[in-house]
């Protein structure tokens, strides 16, 4: 190779140097813990950008909203208050606001309060005034199973709650969407509202379906691509399972990585990987019952697949019952340097988002 090739050669290294990443490739991996109301364990934030402890509830009768699940008061020595948003290890705390009581969603309860524009705006206020640092800095909107004929009602309580949280600088806003329910969710209108949106692409079959995959990568990145390319990859909050579920003659009901390998040690059956969707899965045909699970290996593909989409935040569902080396890859991610990023350029400062 004479010295004119190895000049264009070296110029062709430092154009390439030079030429900046696309946003997608360039920004760290975001992990957000949502922990289950029911969670009553010690919750570890190593790691978590974001981490949900709290639950409010709208009443189902009185419609207030009601603080049902929230940080334990005996946190362990990991579980200091937050550091600063400047500390390249912030962990900002979320409260989901939610419908969802007992056992179900209650619709009713949006339609209910969307009927007095006084209910609405005091509902607003009383969330907001919950939202108090170290309580929770910003707020997960959690509105399921509404329909198609109800997304004004749901624009106007989402709208409402959202804009008071933000005069007190709770920020983010995200607000939770199924994966496929586009004409009762439509993406590219509820982000008018919202920051985020964090899209549970959960499940591919679950409590309600018949046995099969928790959720396997083709189904995710096709659930997760069409949102992305209705609000932007952005925008978007990818729900990814971290437990299992299993049917037998009682049902099917989730369960924990450590209580499925129990159950499957004493009826001396395997746990393999299905090699068709990645999850864990085993049966038992003596006692009646067969698992399918995530695990580390499967969700840390799931977020591989997400990033090649140009998605870069993820939320992590069921960690009460997740694998423990999922922990360990959580660690190991590279934190954002600036949990703020772009929805918080200047604290206390709300976003501008088009109405």
């Amino acid at each position: 190779m004479n010295r004119r090739d190895l000049i264009a050669l070296g110029a062709i290294a430092l154009a390439g140097g030079c030429t900046p990443l696309p946003p997608g490739v360039r920004a760290p991996t975001e992990v957000w813990a949502i922990w289950s109301s029911e969670s009553r364990q010690v919750r570890s934030s190593e790691g978590f950008s974001a981490i949900a402890e709290t639950w409010i509830a709208l009443d189902s009768v009185s419609f207030r909203p009601t603080v049902i699940s929230m940080a334990s008061p005996n946190r362990g020595s990991d579980q200091r208050p937050s550091a600063p948003l400047t500390s390249p290890r912030a962990t900002r705390r979320l409260a989901v606001v939610t419908s969802f009581q007992g056992s179900r969603y209650h619709p009713d309860v949006i339609r209910g309060l969307t009927e007095s524009s006084d209910a609405v705006a005091l509902t607003a206020g009383s969330i907001a005034s919950m939202l108090a640092a170290p309580l929770a800095q910003g707020m997960i909107l959690d509105f399921q199973e509404m329909t198609a004929a109800d997304l004004q009602i749901l624009m106007d309580i989402s709208r409402a709650i959202a804009d008071s949280a933000r005069a007190r600088s709770a920020l983010p806003i995200a607000m939770m969407i199924p994966a496929a329910d586009s004409s009762g969710y439509p993406a590219r209108i509820l982000a008018r509202v919202a920051e985020l949106l964090l899209v549970k692409v959960f499940p591919e079959h679950g409590v309600t379906t018949p046995a099969g995959p928790i959720v396997s990568p083709d189904w995710f990145v096709r659930r997760l691509g069409q949102r992305a390319g209705e609000a932007g990859v952005n925008r978007i909050v990818a729900g990814i399972p971290a437990d299992g579920v299993i049917w037998d003659n009682r049902g099917a009901r989730r369960i924990s990585y450590l209580a499925a390998g129990r159950l499957a040690r004493e009826a001396n059956t395997p746990i393999t990987r299905d090699p068709a969707s990645g999850n864990l899965h085993a049966v038992s045909s003596r006692d009646g019952w067969e698992v399918w699970l995530a695990d580390s290996e499967l969700i840390e593909r799931l977020i591989a697949e997400g990033r090649r989409l140009g998605v870069t935040r993820f939320a992590l569902f069921g960690l009460e019952g997740a694998d423990p080396r999922l922990a360990e890859f959580v660690r190991g991610l590279r934190p954002p340097s600036d949990f703020a990023s772009p929805y918080l350029k200047t604290p206390g400062a709300a976003p501008a988002i088009s109405r």
